[in-house]
């Protein structure tokens, strides 16, 4: 038994209550603040805490899912820093990594420099693989350093 009074009990129940409540609400909040999807425009930066997300990088990274979405269904897409585009109807790796490199390059060549982490997923929306795109290597094959060939091989070669 605790050596606490009835009094002080109920302080605490009180103010442990508060604090879930708390804690509750600042999941919510966050969880509201890192999604998006295209159809509402807010692929968003992260949650209010320091980040170097500029409204141009939303704008390249709206476009990107535009043109992605024209060949495999964007169903969502975050930008907390990573740029995180989730989609369904897959055709396959290598068919997708010609459209997802393309699209990112041409954002890439008007400034975009985030990472890209672009998720396949199937229509229950398990996690089928992702890739990382670099702006690196977006730099290299836009510079002329690498072949189309170059480039869409790196892509496939990051796939998790």
């Amino acid at each position: 038994m605790s050596d606490l009074t009835a009094s002080e009990r109920a302080r605490s129940v009180s103010r442990r209550s508060v604090l879930t409540a708390a804690t509750v609400a600042g999941l919510g909040t966050l969880a509201g603040c890192v999604t998006g999807t295209p159809e509402d425009g807010n692929g968003t930066d992260d949650a209010g805490g320091g980040s170097d997300v500029s409204e141009r990088d939303r704008e390249l990274a709206a476009e990107m899912v535009e043109t992605i979405d024209t060949d495999l269904t964007v169903t969502g897409w975050e930008l907390p820093g990573m740029f995180v585009p989730e989609y369904t109807d897959s055709i396959g790796l290598e068919a997708d990594v010609v459209i997802l490199g393309s699209a990112y390059a041409d954002v890439a060549d008007r400034g975009f420099d985030h990472k890209a982490m672009p998720t396949a997923q199937n229509a229950d929306g398990a996690v089928e693989f992702m890739v990382f795109i670099e702006p690196e290597w977006a730099d290299s094959f836009l510079e002329g350093d690498w072949s189309k060939a170059e480039y869409y091989t790196r892509i496939e070669e990051s796939v998790h």
